[in-house]
């Protein structure tokens, strides 16, 4: 393991504790406005994510076969066959 990415990790761990020690800290002196500021993230998380996930697809159905790949159409000219890709060129 690289220099670089063990300080990352090092980097990531202290932040994750000292956030973790801080809402527990937190959690103590003001019970409700934690458990209040929580909910509230929560559910904007959820909103967000869910208005998102709605966002890409506006009223399409999933297509089974859209993970198939395409079949190639062939072309014949002069003893030739050639295919054509899916975006029309020949090769």
């Amino acid at each position: 393991m690289s220099v670089k990415t063990k300080l990352a990790r090092q980097a990531v761990r202290t932040t994750a504790k000292h956030t973790a020690h801080g809402t527990a800290s937190r959690f103590t002196r003001k019970p409700f406005r934690t458990i209040t500021l929580l909910a509230i993230g929560a559910a904007l998380g959820g909103l967000v994510g869910w208005l998102v996930g709605r966002s890409g697809d506006e009223g399409a159905t999933p297509d089974p076969a859209a993970g198939a790949p395409a079949s190639p159409a062939v072309v014949t000219t002069d003893n030739l066959t050639e295919q054509a890709s899916e975006t029309g060129a020949v090769s």
